[in-house]
C-alpha cells in the first residue's frame, strides 16, 4: 500500500515538473514593454501598468456607485507558467501583441497605449 502511494506521488511530481518546463520554453513577455497608460478600444476603464520595486502593478480606473466617482483599484501583475494575469477576486489573463502594441485582457477586450491614441488624433487634425 505504501509503495502505491509513493508511485502516485512520484507520477504527480513528474507531471508537474514537465508542465513547469513546458511553461519555461515559450518566449516570455517583457513586462517593461507593458508599462504605461492603456485605453480600452471598447470603452472599458483605463489601465495603468507600472513597476514598483521588483513588482509590476496594474491600476484600473473604474467608476462605481450612484455618483459614478472614479475609484482606482491596484492589483499585482503575476506571471505563472509564462502567462500573465491579475487576481481581482477572479483571474484576468493578459496577453500582449508586440507587433501591434495591443494589450488584451481576457474578459475586457483590447487596449491601446494612451500616448499612441493621442498621436493618431494629432495627425488627423
Amino acid at each position: 500500500m505504501r509503495n502505491r502511494q509513493l508511485l502516485k506521488l512520484a507520477a504527480c511530481l513528474i507531471g508537474m515538473a514537465s508542465l513547469v518546463l513546458q511553461g519555461c520554453t515559450g518566449k516570455a513577455t517583457n513586462c517593461n514593454n507593458l508599462c504605461g497608460s492603456w485605453t480600452s478600444v471598447e470603452g472599458k476603464p483605463d489601465v495603468l501598468i507600472y513597476k514598483e520595486g521588483g513588482a509590476y502593478k496594474v491600476t484600473v480606473s473604474g467608476r462605481s456607485g450612484i455618483s459614478r466617482r472614479l475609484k482606482p483599484a491596484t492589483y499585482l501583475l503575476v506571471r505563472e507558467n509564462g502567462n500573465l494575469f491579475i487576481n481581482t477576486g477572479y483571474r484576468i489573463d493578459l496577453s500582449y501583441n508586440e507587433a501591434t502594441d495591443v494589450l488584451t485582457f481576457s474578459p475586457n477586450g483590447d487596449y491601446v497605449r494612451a500616448e499612441t491614441k493621442r498621436k493618431k488624433q494629432k495627425t488627423w487634425e
